[in-house]
């Protein structure tokens, strides 16, 4: 046999031993330090991507960690205070985590995610019934998933999904309907654009933990909030942008490409859109040279304190998932998004909410979720990377062992 071959076939195994006892150990990468402790700087980067993301994703993570309350929840604001911690925010700051965890395999990020899945699992209503956010119940999903614990998603699908459909959920006894109305009755006047964006990620949870025909009524709540959605009048109606954006992912996860025409009086740019590539485009279609999105569609004279870290990271999660579904190849404004997003991370790791602007730990972790390269989803289990590595390099040997059998053949 050709030594050079042998030596070829050698590398490979070994390549895969390493690769697989790797992942099952779930190292951390090395954390972005200098020798004396200063945080390097992961401002728009120069170097290569993959060292953009390593470093990018893991300084953003370990900072959202430092904001981490001792209860596992985290402070509204000013960031960082945890004066008083909030459940509606946890769900969206831990996916983020979940999402670099998926990137560094660092398993202080899924043990930070554990710490805000236990806190809430303590959320109650006054009388003691538990209390779910519009995110907890795909957060809570997500991290059963990725810790391989039911107890969360068990939680949600006894606690909300089902009191919902028993109509015993909550003080007043909500069915399903009746709390997508609450929902809908809260996000009224200068925040209903915000209707697609509160049920879209309930959509996906509903189908893998809910009861049967609750998916149906949350996608039914994204396509009526695109219905209500509103562009008119920036100055009093608020953040269009993630409300599409909300309306794009949703239906994407749902896997929906086709619906009946949207009906949107207030927001022409969607007006008459039936399809997912239709509203998809039209996303892709408001973003900024610079790879940013406003945090409106219809601003008089924008400038630079108007792109929106929050808006940019939704806009790329809803891209992402609505990319394999249509024609449309939004990985260009994928990858721009990415970059301005990075442009807005600190030195400290943390992101800013706007240029110019200061930090918010649930816009980090929506930005987190962003430029991972899972894309804020779910992805397969640390066992199912190390045999997804395998198969790339069987296959990738393979073909080199074809190539010079067929080259011996040929000669």
């Amino acid at each position: 046999m050709n030594r050079r071959l042998i030596i070829v076939e050698l590398v490979a195994i070994l390549f895969a031993w390493h690769v697989t006892a790797a992942v099952a150990a779930k190292p951390g990468i090395l954390k972005p330090f200098a020798d004396d402790g200063i945080p390097l700087d992961v401002g728009r980067p120069t170097g290569p991507v993959s060292t953009m993301l390593a470093v990018g994703i893991q300084a953003g993570a370990d900072h959202i960690m430092t904001d981490q309350c001792l209860n596992g929840g985290f402070g509204w604001w000013p960031h960082g205070d945890c004066t008083a911690t909030y459940n509606n925010i946890t769900g969206p700051i831990c996916l983020g985590l979940l999402s670099a965890y998926t990137d560094t395999g660092d398993v202080d990020h899924l043990n930070a995610a554990l710490a805000g899945g236990g806190y809430d699992l303590t959320s109650v209503y006054g009388n003691g019934e538990f209390r779910f956010g519009a995110f907890a119940p795909y957060f809570l999903w997500q991290l059963s998933l990725a810790s391989g614990n039911p107890a969360y998603s068990t939680h949600a699908a006894t606690y909300f999904f089902g009191e919902l459909n028993a109509g015993t959920y909550g003080p007043g006894n909500l069915n399903t309907a009746g709390w997508i109305a609450a929902v809908q009755a809260g996000r009224t006047g200068a925040w209903v654009n915000l209707r697609p964006w509160e049920f879209h990620n309930l959509i996906p949870a509903a189908t893998a933990i809910g009861v049967a025909g609750q998916d149906a009524l949350f996608l039914q709540g994204v396509l009526d909030g695109l219905n209500t959605l509103d562009n008119t009048a920036p100055a009093t109606v608020y953040s269009d942008l993630i409300g599409l954006a909300g309306g794009v992912r949703g239906l994407a996860l749902n896997g929906t490409t086709s619906f009946t025409a949207i009906s949107s009086p207030n927001h022409a740019g969607i007006n008459g859109i039936s399809t997912l590539q239709g509203l998809a485009d039209m996303l892709a279609s408001y973003q900024n040279p610079d790879g940013s999105w406003y945090w409106h569609s219809n601003l008089v004279g924008p400038t630079a304190s108007d792109e929106d870290t929050q808006t940019t990271a939704y806009a790329v999660l809803a891209l992402v998932a609505a990319d394999p579904l249509v024609a449309s190849d939004y990985s260009a404004a994928v990858q721009n998004a990415r970059f301005w997003l990075f442009s807005m991370q600190l030195a400290s790791g943390g992101f800013l909410s706007y240029p110019g602007g200061d930090q918010n730990t649930e816009v980090e972790g929506e930005a987190l979720s962003a430029v991972s390269a899972s894309g804020g989803v779910a992805v397969p289990t640390v066992s199912e990377w190390g045999l997804i590595a395998l198969t790339m390099i069987g296959v990738a040997a393979g073909a080199l062992l074809f190539w010079r059998k067929r080259s011996s053949l040929q000669s």
